[in-house]
């Protein structure tokens, strides 16, 4: 013929035929190389019409005897096709073959695979191998890969992590084995950086109704991780002063407390209470209470670190848990707390008087969950805040 497989593969790739270079040995005959419209047929045509079926009627009806010139080998049936094949130079093994099909099929094939190449999601087919049969281009901007070299090999043979590679392998078997689609999310680090990712694999029956193949579709998902996240933070937070709502602190504590019981660890909490916050309001209005309160949410914010959680519980009303710390260190932070709040500023550079009443109390067996240990130290605050104090109180004035 004159040219290479490849180059005659380039040249009927850029004239939209559907082609490939086969190789004939005595275990049958297998696929070197496709152009991509012969990779669009078998996706329009799957479950109908694949590689594997098509090289078994191609051998099944080849030529007795290999000889020098062309031959066609038609379909044993639906779906009607027909194939020529012409040998190669320098290898008698090896043929160029241009796939037929009626005009119908060669339509809706078209059709499809334009979709399909067009998708911004990765879409790729792989057989029971787990080899890839089919990898649109979105592929290939996602790894840095030629989507072409990836045909006829596993993820763990074009360099995918033995990790990621393990992932996909098994949510794959799991779908050949059920017949079921199967989700999967998972993070990848390409060319644009670490991204995340949600695959749905879905199987493709053969006549017999038995998974032949399955066909992966992955879509970048980050932007809605990202605004997920936002909106779990923005659901556990008190939108004025930033610190957690009571709602995602009861949670954390009951999570602590947990492990103060496994662990026979310590934990303390502080409940704040303003004074007199109303005659704050009326002075200042209520933007001026508004600024108060984020001051006293700054100041929180300034004491806490890993072992420390701060909330406001609602109005003027706020919270501290120390992980891991004992009540006379509780006892310090709540000091210190009061002596800030005292200093608090408005529109002046002097302080506006304001003062806190603070309940300190030590979680113990008693508090078998974080509503306990609030009620608990809500009480000592309280008696903080109206003069009967004792030594679990603590008054920040």
């Amino acid at each position: 013929m004159g040219l290479s497989a490849n180059r005659w593969l380039a040249a009927l790739a850029a004239a939209g035929v559907p082609a490939f270079h086969c190789r004939r040995a005595d275990d049958g005959l297998t696929i070197v190389s496709r152009t991509p419209e012969f990779v669009g047929v078998m996706q329009a045509l799957a479950g109908r019409l694949d590689e594997c079926s098509l090289l078994s009627q191609l051998d099944d009806q080849w030529p007795p005897t290999d000889g020098d010139g062309p031959f066609t080998v038609a379909a044993a049936h639906d779906p009607a096709w027909q194939c020529a094949l012409q040998p190669l130079d320098g290898d008698e093994h090896d043929h160029l073959a241009i796939l037929s099909l009626p005009e119908a099929w060669q339509e809706a094939g078209d059709a499809f695979f334009s979709i399909v190449e067009n998708l911004p999601d990765v879409v790729t087919r792989f057989d029971r191998e787990f080899r890839y049969r089919y990898a649109n281009p979105p592929m290939a901007r996602l790894t840095g890969i030629p989507h072409e070299t990836r045909l006829g090999r596993t993820q763990y043979e074009v360099g995918t992590s033995d990790e990621l590679a393990g992932a996909f392998q098994s949510t794959y078997q799991q779908v050949f084995d059920t017949g079921e689609p199967v989700e999967l999310e998972f993070d990848y680090a390409g060319p644009t950086g670490l991204r995340h990712y949600l695959g749905r694999a879905t199987p493709e029956f053969d006549h017999d109704g038995q998974v032949q193949t399955v066909l992966s579709v992955v879509r970048d998902i980050t932007e809605l991780k990202r605004l997920q996240h936002q909106l779990e933070q923005l659901a556990g937070t008190d939108p004025l002063t930033s610190l957690l709502n009571r709602r995602s602190f009861v949670a954390r504590l009951d999570t602590e407390l947990a492990r103060v019981r496994r662990e026979q660890a310590q934990l303390s909490l502080l409940m704040l209470d303003l004074n007199n916050f109303k005659q704050i309001n009326d002075r200042f209005g209520h933007a001026g209470g508004d600024q108060v309160l984020e001051a006293v949410g700054r100041i929180l914010l300034s004491e806490t670190d890993s072992h420390r959680i701060a909330a406001r519980l609602g109005g003027d009303e706020f919270c501290i848990a120390l992980i891991d710390t004992d009540e006379a260190v509780a006892r310090t932070v709540a000091q210190r707390i009061g002596e800030s709040v005292g200093n608090i500023a408005l529109d002046s550079a002097e302080p506006i008087g304001m003062s806190a009443s603070v309940g300190v109390a030590g979680a113990d067996q008693q508090d078998t969950t974080a509503l306990d240990l609030l009620a608990r130290v809500d009480k000592l605050m309280y008696q903080v805040k109206f003069g009967g104090a004792d030594e679990t109180g603590s008054s920040c004035r």
